[in-house]
């Protein structure tokens, strides 16, 4: 092997170190951020929404406390009691070899929470009922699940929004 090709190595190894500490760093400061976040609202609800242009009792997130989580969901404070959530919802699903991205237009439900717990919000393409038999019971309590019937291009596809307390 060359000295160059020697020299090449190390400097990709470094580079590959030197981001490999950033990006630790970064993903350890996100997550002190969130659990203080959780910390800091621990006398209202938090809900994670898995979904895209949030408004919560129509207003945007700027008049409600909210962060992003570590998987880019939206975190929020709710005060305890029925709240009207609205968003664009996405997900990928793989049918054979096809995989397709399948996006909700904004949808609206009525959520009702309760102090010190947590909520998690998103779109399934299985209902609560069948993920309860896939999970050995790991799923939270099923809190809300609204029916969607998609359509996309020339496929109907069933999904669900579906709400849990997890814990």
């Amino acid at each position: 092997m060359s000295t160059q090709t020697i020299i090449i190595i190390a400097v990709v190894a470094v580079v590959w170190a030197v981001a490999f500490v950033i990006m630790l760093s970064r993903g350890k400061k996100k997550a002190n951020s969130v659990e203080k976040f959780i910390e800091d609202n621990r006398n209202g609800a938090i809900l994670h929404i898995y979904g895209k242009q949030i408004r919560v009792d129509g207003n945007d997130l700027s008049s409600v406390p909210s962060t992003m989580g570590n998987d880019l969901e939206t975190i929020v404070a709710l005060t305890p009691g029925q709240h009207t959530i609205e968003g664009i919802y996405q997900s990928t699903e793989t049918v054979g070899v096809k995989t397709r991205n399948v996006k909700t237009e904004k949808v609206s439900f009525d959520l009702d929470v309760e102090a010190g717990h947590r909520y998690s919000a998103g779109m399934y393409f299985y209902s609560a009922e069948e993920k309860e038999q896939y999970s050995n019971g790991q799923t939270g309590k099923v809190i809300m699940e609204m029916p969607l019937t998609l359509v996309e291009g020339s496929d109907y596809i069933k999904a669900y929004i579906v709400v849990y307390q997890e814990d």
